[in-house]
C-alpha cells in the first residue's frame, strides 16, 4: 500500500485489516486509506462507529447470508463484498422500497 500511495498520491486505497486492534496512526498517516476493509465477522456497531469517526469508509468481506448482510447494512457498513450479489441486491432494493414508503420526517 505504501508503494501504491507513493506512485499515486490521489489513489483511493482500501486497507484490509484483520484485527480488532485499530491500525496504528502512523500507518494510517502514511497510507491515507479511504476505506478500512474488515472480515465481516469482526464488525460490530462499535467498530463501525470507530471507523466512521476516524473519517474512513467501512467495507467488509465476505458475508454470504441475508442475515449477515442485513446486520451489516443496519450497522452502516458502506460496502459489502459477497459471493451472493443477488441476495445483497434484493436487500438493497427492499430497503429502498421501504425508505420510499416511509413518511418524511421533519
Amino acid at each position: 500500500m505504501l508503494a501504491v500511495r507513493a506512485a499515486d498520491p490521489s489513489a483511493e486505497i482500501a486497507l484490509t485489516w484483520t484485527s480488532l486492534a485499530p491500525p496504528r496512526a502512523g500507518l494510517l498517516e502514511a497510507v491515507r486509506p479511504r476505506w478500512l476493509n474488515y472480515r465481516f465477522t469482526l464488525v460490530d456497531r462499535a467498530l463501525a462507529e470507530r471507523v466512521h469517526r476516524g473519517g474512513h469508509l467501512l467495507s467488509v468481506w465476505t458475508p454470504d447470508t441475508r442475515r449477515s448482510m442485513r446486520r451489516l447494512l443496519a450497522m452502516g457498513v458502506d460496502s459489502i463484498t459477497t459471493n451472493r450479489i443477488d441476495a445483497l441486491c434484493a436487500l438493497r432494493d427492499a430497503g429502498a422500497r421501504s425508505d420510499a414508503a416511509a413518511p418524511a420526517r421533519r
